[in-house]
């Protein structure tokens, strides 16, 4: 698969998680493989699409990304991006929450995902989105 389909399955995946709970859900079925590995500051290592969709909270219904750098080597896409996530009633889990990440694809599904973020500031007004 070239470089260029594997940045677009990272940014299909992160811009289709929403607007519900049930299409989070979707998402990781469709985008991750069974035995993806998921990697967050200060939270147990997921493994598998199960453990995932566990560790995320249950009324997590959309997820607003704006990239700022996407670069591609190989099976690996790396993802500079602000995110807000919002509950299903609109308030917000994290607020302009700067991630750096790594996914790993294989097969044109997404393997590994690791994210890199300051857990400190999940709710953060410092930055207009």
């Amino acid at each position: 698969m070239p470089s260029v389909e594997h940045e677009r399955v990272v940014r299909d995946f992160l811009t289709r998680m929403g607007p519900t709970p049930a299409d989070i859900r979707s998402t990781v079925e469709s985008f991750l493989t069974d035995d993806c590995v998921w990697e967050n500051p200060g939270s147990p290592v997921c493994r598998g699409k199960r453990q995932i969709l566990e560790l995320m909270p249950a009324d997590f219904a959309r997820l607003e990304v704006r990239f700022r750098h996407v670069a591609t080597v190989g099976a690996t896409v790396l993802v500079e991006r602000v995110e807000n996530m919002l509950r299903v009633d609109g308030t917000p889990i994290a607020r302009n929450l700067k991630v750096m990440a790594a996914f790993e694809l294989r097969d044109g599904r997404i393997s590994a995902w690791r994210d890199y973020f300051d857990i400190t500031n999940l709710i953060s007004d410092a930055e207009e989105w």
